[in-house]
């Protein structure tokens, strides 16, 4: 990226703990990948979470062309694409632990319906099928039941979901709502401090150059010198069935 964009503050605004260390992780991994050295440490932390979500949707690509999907790989897609969620909920929540999975869950459905995600009720409907209405509860614990063996259905605020039949309309409507979720958590970071703070917060470990070398790679200038947005990106993914 010839002309960097950056998140807002070059250091959050706010004391975190151990921010030192992780800074200089990120900065190594920009390195490691040949990324513009004029980005700042929260800058490679975001295009890193950009990273892992993109790979983590097309992984639901890849199971959801299986020949058997239906029967084997509907749910475990869910599943997977509901971690990339999680993470985006993660980054909003500024959560520092690696617990309260079901609440960055939920605030990452709820950010995906508007940027106001804290005005957003559990009940509120983010997806409606030829079938059904989706609630934030309802897809929350549709991850629960896909990520433990679709064997158990966690208690929500509404109560408990039983799932039977599954609807196999419900992913296909996700890639434009994570497509703009995205974009608009990107805009965001370049002008609001307190989401800066909390993307700072989040213990998320740089592990790994992959994920910022795939967002580098999708957002680097075409042969035909124009760049590409995060919505015009994901939305690319095609999830029917």
């Amino acid at each position: 990226m010839n002309a960097p964009v950056n998140v807002k503050p070059g250091t959050p605004t706010g004391s975190i703990h151990g921010w030192a260390q992780e800074a200089a992780d990120w900065t190594r991994l920009n390195s490691d990948t040949g990324g513009n050295p004029d980005f700042f440490p929260l800058t490679v932390k975001a295009i890193y979470v950009i990273g892992v979500i993109y790979d983590l949707c097309e992984s639901v690509g890849h199971l959801l062309r299986h020949p058997t999907a239906e029967e084997t790989t509907y749910i475990p897609a869910y599943g997977v694409f509901a971690s990339g969620v999680e993470l985006l909920g993660r980054c909003i929540n500024g959560n520092t632990s690696t617990r309260s999975t079901a609440l960055d869950l939920a605030t990452g459905f709820k950010w995906l319906a508007s940027s106001s995600y804290s005005a957003i009720s559990d009940t509120h409907v983010l997806i409606a099928t030829s079938s059904f209405s989706y609630t934030i509860d309802m897809l929350t614990a549709l991850r629960h039941f896909a990520a433990h063996g679709q064997a158990t259905s966690n208690i929500t605020s509404s109560g408990t979901y039983k799932f039977g039949n599954i609807d196999y309309e419900i992913l296909s409507q996700m890639p434009p709502l994570i497509a703009d979720g995205l974009e608009r958590y990107w805009s965001q970071l370049q002008n609001d401090d307190d989401l800066c703070n909390m993307l700072a917060q989040a213990n998320i470990i740089a592990l790994r150059n992959w994920p910022v070398f795939r967002s580098l790679s999708l957002f680097e200038k075409n042969e035909k010198g124009m760049y590409h947005s995060i919505t015009e990106i994901f939305n690319r993914f095609n999830w029917h069935v």
